[in-house]
């Protein structure tokens, strides 16, 4: 079970907040929370996986089509440091695609 929050700490960033475990069953909401702020064309678009303890393919491809949806007008930022998160992004290449930083503040100011 995951859980999926919004935050604005300021009116050009949103950050997506995650709990939990992101699956086959989660991944849709995670999603869906952010194609809507994506095409609300933030400066910057924060994923925050810090509480996330299991990040499955469905997860990546929540990434995947955030890299690829996201334009010149909104930078993605992804917050995270544990293994469980950050090894499948490793084994996919996804690192090297995506703005990765280990704490929410240091994805915040960039």
């Amino acid at each position: 079970m995951a859980t999926v929050a919004v935050e604005r700490p300021a009116d050009d960033i949103a950050v997506v907040h995650v709990d939990g475990e992101v699956d086959m069953v989660t991944a849709p909401a995670l999603e869906s929370q952010v194609v809507t702020l994506l095409g609300e064309r933030p400066r910057v678009l924060v994923i925050d996986l810090t509480d996330v303890r299991f990040f499955s393919s469905a997860g990546l491809a929540v990434l995947a089509l955030a890299h690829r949806a996201s334009d010149e007008s909104t930078e993605l930022r992804v917050v995270a440091s544990d293994p469980a998160v950050l090894r499948p992004m490793e084994l996919t290449g996804l690192t090297e695609d995506l703005l990765i930083r280990p704490t929410l503040k240091a994805a915040i100011e960039g």
